[in-house]
């Protein structure tokens, strides 16, 4: 009876500390996502300050579309490259962009990011000028589980 009782004891003690165990928090993988593309993004605004063209594309789809102020869409990634090569032959800029929202959605394979965003650009002179403006980009996970840019908007304020 004691042995019984032992043994007893013991499962109950096993099925009441496995009971009030905690189970890890599932994570939630649209979070990473999220995290991933604020990466990205700073990492492009980063290569657009360095008028790395090269570098500045490897951040969009093939299929992209690029509407820019004041242009036509550049639709597909060599006219996306042609719309960026203008830009960045321009004078010295630095990007500072302002806190951005990026919404997932719950199938992880797209999300989009909408924000503000400052430049500042450099002339010959040495004379600053700061314009700031608006952005929403659609971002496309690829099989590689990168992100990228598959439209890429931004509105300058007046």
């Amino acid at each position: 009876m004691v042995r019984r009782f032992s043994l007893s004891f013991v499962i109950f003690v096993c099925v009441v500390a496995g009971g009030c165990s905690q189970a890890p928090a599932p994570v939630d993988p649209r979070k990473a996502a999220e995290a991933a593309i604020n990466s990205t993004s700073d990492e492009f605004a980063r290569a657009t300050e360095a008028k790395d063209l090269d570098k500045v594309m490897s951040y969009y789809t093939d299929d992209a579309v690029l509407f820019a102020p004041s242009s036509p869409a550049a639709v597909g990634k060599d006219a996306v490259r042609k719309a960026w090569q203008g830009f960045l032959a321009g004078p010295p800029s630095k990007i500072d962009v302002g806190e951005t929202i990026v919404d997932v959605a719950a199938s992880g394979d797209l999300a989009f990011e909408r924000g503000s965003f400052t430049i500042t650009t450099t002339d010959a002179k040495g004379k600053t000028t700061a314009a700031t403006g608006k952005l929403v980009d659609v971002w496309k996970k690829q099989a590689d589980g990168s992100w990228k840019m598959a439209a890429d908007t931004n509105l300058m304020d007046k």
